[in-house]
This record gives structure tokens, C-alpha cells and sequence, in this order.
């Protein structure tokens, strides 16, 4: 039967389908808007419209499969994922992608949303993904692209960030392979970073001055305003950041390695392999 990924054009999503497909998987594409999908992946994936808003999406969706990858919804996260979780305990295999910094944080909905997995009974694995290396090349890379600076409200802190190609390869071998089930993976780097070191490993890969700015969390949030974010948005990100300033986001962890028998991919590489983009 075919795998069901819920959140396919996401930024772990895409590299999870490419993956699969790579392997040869079936894959029932469960997203809100298909036709985009089918833009995206034509005749080798299959669709079909899924929204966590419409509950009604839910049963045709999973009755298909017997495995499923899915991230949180924004909306109402921890009551629809309980109606969902309804309707996917026949699954032999379920993998969420969770978060690093809140997965484990009592009260916060992705933790919640991790106990009412494990409560269900479902064969599950959790993924807890660190920060992503792609942000660099994405919404932080705005400001390196136009301003040649790094501006957060990070603080000193340092992080241990994850490249997204090794998240999904990861979920990938949780959705294949057996051996997952009931495990709990911290994927994050085998090295840690504050952003003054990744400021100085882009400025050496580019080979012009990139500097951190670290600003405070109110002058951060009137700053991401300005560039057009809502004031939700640019407060959850200076909450993160909070979390991550708390040293949540430094720890290594071996869980990479341990799926894909390979070290993770390391920052440095990732820069060297993107530095047109900071351009």
C-alpha cells in the first residue's frame, strides 16, 4: 500500500517525497491543494486533498494507507490531530515531525500533541528536527542577501542545526524500514554554533563580511513587522528564540548517525554548497 505524507510541499516534506521516490515507494500525497502537488511530482505520486480544517478529509485519506508521515497543523493543532488520531489506528507505521525546542516542553502543543500519539496506541516514531541550515539560504538569508547580517534575537547562544535533507532521510527509513517504533530521535548536527561563528563561516565562504546583530526580542519583533510578518508570527519566533537562548538547542545528539549510519551533514559543507545563495 502506499505511504501517506501529510504536509508534502513543506520544506521537509519535499525532500521526503523526493527521497521515497528514489526508493521506489508508492505515495498518496495528502495536501490542501493537489493540483500544485501534481505540478510539483506529475504521475509518480498519487493525490488527494487533505486539510486539518476539514475533518471530513481525514477518512478518505487514511484509509488508503497503512503508513503515514505528518506534521502540526497551525490551527487548532492538538484538537484536530485527537480527531485524526481517531481515524489512523489501523496504521502499522506513523511518523510526526515534531520540534526540538517545544517537543519536550510541557504545555506547548507539539508536546501535547507527542502524548496523545503514544496514548493512541499507533506504531509510532517521533521525529524532534533542530533548527534548519536552510534558514540560512531562506528568511535569515534576506537580510545576509541585502544587508550582509544575521539578525536575531539569539543572544550568544549556540545551536546544533540540521540540515532538512538529513530529516528526511531519516522519516524516509522510520516509514520503510521496522526497527523505529516507540523511539523518540533528537536529529540535530554532531556540532553546535553560535551565530557569530556561522556569521564568520559564510563571510569566509563568500568571501565579503557578514556580521550578527543580535537585537532585542521587542526591537526584533517591530523589525520583522516592518518587513511584512504579523505580530503572531513575529513573536512565536523571539518565543523559540527564548528557548533556544535557554541552551535547548545545543546539546548534539547522536540519533542522526544512529538512523542513517553516516554522520550528519555539518554546517561548514552546507554553506560551501549554498554560498550563491547568500549572493
Amino acid at each position: 500500500m502506499a505511504i501517506l505524507i501529510i504536509g508534502a510541499t513543506g520544506n521537509i516534506g519535499k525532500n521526503l517525497v523526493n527521497t521515497l521516490l528514489e526508493s521506489r515507494q508508492q505515495l498518496l500525497l495528502g495536501v490542501r491543494n493537489p493540483a500544485k502537488a501534481r505540478a510539483a511530482w506529475k504521475f509518480r505520486a498519487s493525490y488527494i486533498h487533505f486539510d486539518f480544517n476539514e475533518p471530513e478529509t481525514f477518512e478518505p485519506a487514511l484509509s488508503q494507507v497503512e503508513r503515514c508521515f505528518f506534521i502540526a497543523p497551525h490551527d487548532d493543532p492538538v484538537g484536530s490531530v485527537e480527531v485524526f488520531l481517531q481515524h489512523a489506528r489501523h496504521l502499522k507505521q506513523l511518523t510526526f515531525s515534531s520540534g526540538r525546542t517545544t517537543g519536550g516542553v510541557e504545555g506547548k502543543p507539539l508536546h501535547a500533541i507527542e502524548q496523545r500519539i503514544w496514548e493512541s496506541f499507533i506504531p509510532a516514531t517521533i521525529l524532534r528536527p533542530g533548527w534548519f541550515m536552510q534558514n540560512f539560504t531562506g528568511w535569515i538569508g534576506d537580510d545576509i542577501r541585502e544587508e550582509r547580517k544575521i539578525v536575531l534575537p539569539a543572544g550568544d547562544s549556540k545551536t546544533a542545526f540540521i540540515d532538512v535533507r538529513d530529516v528526511a532521510e531519516a522519516a524516509a527509513l522510520t516509514l520503510i524500514h521496522g526497527g523505529h517504533t516507540g523511539h523518540t530521535y533528537e536529529l540535530v548536527s554532531d556540532q553546535a554554533f553560535d551565530h557569530y561563528q556561522v556569521a564568520d563561516m559564510i563571510s569566509r565562504a563568500i568571501g565579503e563580511t557578514v556580521a550578527y546583530q543580535p537585537m532585542a526580542p521587542l526591537d526584533y519583533i517591530r523589525r520583522m513587522m516592518k518587513k511584512g510578518w504579523t505580530r503572531d508570527v513575529a513573536e512565536h519566533t523571539v518565543e523559540l528564540y527564548q528557548l533556544v537562548m535557554q541552551g535547548r538547542e545545543e546539546k548534539t545528539s547522536p540519533d542522526v548517525e544512529q538512523i542513517l549510519e553516516r554522520p550528519p551533514r555539518r554546517l561548514a559543507d552546507f554553506i560551501q554548497e549554498h554560498k550563491k545563495a547568500f549572493r
